[in-house]
């Protein structure tokens, strides 16, 4: 059983229309909180790899012309310092599927290294809210808008951590291009 769940947590991203809680949900029940986080988040951040690629290949045939090159630059110039933020995110909060943010983050040119580093820590976030909520609000004995409350909590230092480690990022990156 934990095969099929993998599999559907690598397609997850690339092209199948469940949301992620159904998926990680019926997960927990076959395989456990356990199984279900660490296979889901191995499985979708495999997706999210493949899909970037895939978004990738294709926005470089999409670029090559002008008018594409002056909205992306503008959408970018938009977004400013806070895509890799916004990015996180809504990884994490369902708003946006991930097909459509690995081909976002493929047209705005985030690095796949810093694209995964995001990914991760969205994912375990994320699948790891949907795979223990119901065991820890019991062991803690909280109500579920309490649950809810401490998962957005940690939505908020996750991207704050993010945004942390991608000031360093970019610190040396312009370090670098100085010399």
């Amino acid at each position: 059983m934990w095969c099929v769940y993998f599999l559907a947590c690598v397609l997850l991203p690339i092209c199948v229309p469940v949301p992620e809680t159904a998926v990680v949900l019926w997960g927990t029940r076959q395989i456990g909180s356990l199984g279900a986080f660490f296979f889901g988040v191995t499985g979708s951040v495999l997706g999210l790899m493949f899909m970037y690629s895939l978004s990738s290949l294709i926005a470089h045939h999409i670029l090559k012309g002008r008018k594409e090159s002056r909205q992306l630059a503008w959408f970018m110039q938009l977004t400013g310092r806070y895509r890799v933020w916004i990015l996180g995110v809504l990884l994490i909060v369902p708003l946006v599927s991930d097909e459509v943010l690995c081909a976002g983050s493929a047209f705005l040119k985030i690095p796949l290294p810093q694209f995964l580093k995001i990914g991760i820590i969205a994912k375990v976030i994320s699948i790891g809210m949907i795979a223990f909520s119901g065991f820890l609000g019991n062991l803690c004995g909280l109500r579920r808008w309490q649950m809810i409350a401490v998962e957005l909590l940690f939505m908020f230092l996750a991207s704050a951590v993010l945004q942390h480690f991608c000031k360093k990022g970019e610190a040396k990156l312009s370090c670098k291009n100085s010399y």
